[in-house]
């Protein structure tokens, strides 16, 4: 694996709140249900960022 820098690091609040925005689509009936979606979209875009700058020194 290689070493996470900080201008790799830079990549991972933009896929936070393309996560939170992706999923802050999605309706709910209660604020908690909400948050919660919400949430589990700020982890989903933070894995994706990690994935992708994991993956994308491999492939080069």
């Amino acid at each position: 694996m290689t070493k996470l820098f900080m201008d790799n690091l830079a990549l991972f609040l933009p896929m936070t709140l393309a996560g939170v925005l992706l999923v802050s689509e999605v309706h709910c009936g209660t604020r908690f249900v909400r948050n919660s979606v919400r949430t589990c979209g700020a982890i989903a875009g933070l894995l994706a960022a990690l994935l992708v700058v994991e993956i994308l020194p491999l492939l080069v």
